[in-house]
């Protein structure tokens, strides 16, 4: 699971889910773009909820890996979704964000 912070507060989800939504953010605001995106996220008390957040060029997101006791969610037509979209108008099919270096020291700094 992998804790996604925006600016509004925080929200858990599956890795997956993640980062698909971290890669189609990165895409809509390499082309000054936004959307309201709409996933499964774990509710405060472990109960299947769903959030809606805006991404893209006005504002930024953090994510860092989540500690649950629940299944990792996983939702496969939503990430589909998303990283079509974010691959949508690029010349080569490719975006350059993969999601790696997420395990990186630099992020164990912070106390969330």
């Amino acid at each position: 699971m992998k804790r996604i912070f925006h600016p509004g507060g925080s929200i858990v989800t599956g890795d997956e889910l993640a980062d698909a939504v971290m890669h189609y953010a990165e895409a809509l605001t390499r082309r000054s773009q936004v959307d309201v995106v709409d996933f499964p996220i774990l509710g405060e008390f472990g109960t299947l909820d769903r959030a809606q957040i805006l991404i893209g060029a006005p504002g930024g997101l953090t994510c860092v890996g989540a500690e649950s006791s629940y299944p990792d969610l996983l939702e496969a037509d939503t990430v589909d979704t998303f990283r079509h979209k974010a691959l949508a108008g690029t010349a080569s099919g490719r975006a350059s964000w993969t999601g790696d270096g997420l395990d990186s020291p630099q992020f164990d700094e912070f106390d969330y």
